[in-house]
C-alpha cells in the first residue's frame, strides 16, 4: 500500500468528480437557469428532480473515469492496483456524504465562471474543463510519479548509487 499514491488519487478523483458535476449543469441548461427558476421548480418538480439526479450521476461517472485512468497508469508504472480502489471508495463515500469540502472550495474552482455572465454556459464549460485538466495533470505528471515512487533529487534512480564528484576550481 502506497499512502502517497492514495493521496494523489484522492486529489485527482475529487477534481474529476466535481468537474463532471459542473459539466452536467450544461444538460437542460435553458430550463435550469430561466428567470423564473422558482416557478419552474414548483410547476415541474419531476424535471427538476431528474436534472439533480443527472448531476449527481455525472459526478459518479467522472469518478469512475478517473479510476479507470488511474488504473491504467498504475498498470503501466507497476503500482499496486488496490491503492486506486481504496482511493475510489474513500472518494465515493466522502462525496456521497458531502464531507469532501466542496462547500468550502467551490468558490475557488468555480472562479473562472466570473469571467463570463453569472451562471453562463461558457462559465460552466470553462470551470469543468479546467478541473478536468488539473485532474489529468495530477494523474499524468512525471513529477507526481517520482513523488509517488519516493524519489527526490538526492535519491535519483539514474545515478545507480554512484556519488557525484565534487566540483573543484
Amino acid at each position: 500500500m502506497n499512502a502517497r499514491l492514495i493521496v494523489i488519487n484522492l486529489l485527482a478523483f475529487w477534481l474529476f468528480f466535481y468537474a463532471f458535476q459542473t459539466l452536467a449543469f450544461l444538460h437542460d441548461y435553458k430550463f435550469l437557469y430561466l428567470p423564473t427558476e422558482r416557478l419552474m421548480r414548483l410547476n415541474f418538480p419531476a424535471r427538476v428532480a431528474a436534472d439533480r439526479n443527472l448531476v449527481m450521476q455525472a459526478g459518479n461517472f467522472g469518478l469512475l473515469a478517473a479510476y479507470v485512468i488511474s488504473w491504467f497508469i498504475a498498470q503501466k508504472k507497476e503500482w499496486y492496483w488496490l491503492n486506486g480502489v481504496i482511493s475510489f471508495v474513500i472518494t465515493f463515500v466522502l462525496c456521497y456524504l458531502g464531507w469532501f469540502g466542496w462547500n468550502y472550495l467551490h468558490v475557488v474552482f468555480l472562479a473562472p465562471q466570473k469571467i463570463f455572465e453569472p451562471e453562463s454556459w461558457w462559465g460552466y464549460l470553462t470551470s469543468g474543463l479546467i478541473m478536468i485538466a488539473l485532474g489529468a495533470l495530477v494523474l499524468f505528471s512525471k513529477r507526481v510519479s517520482r513523488y509517488v515512487d519516493g524519489y527526490n533529487s538526492k535519491n535519483n534512480p539514474a545515478d545507480n548509487g554512484k556519488k557525484k564528484p565534487k566540483r573543484t576550481r
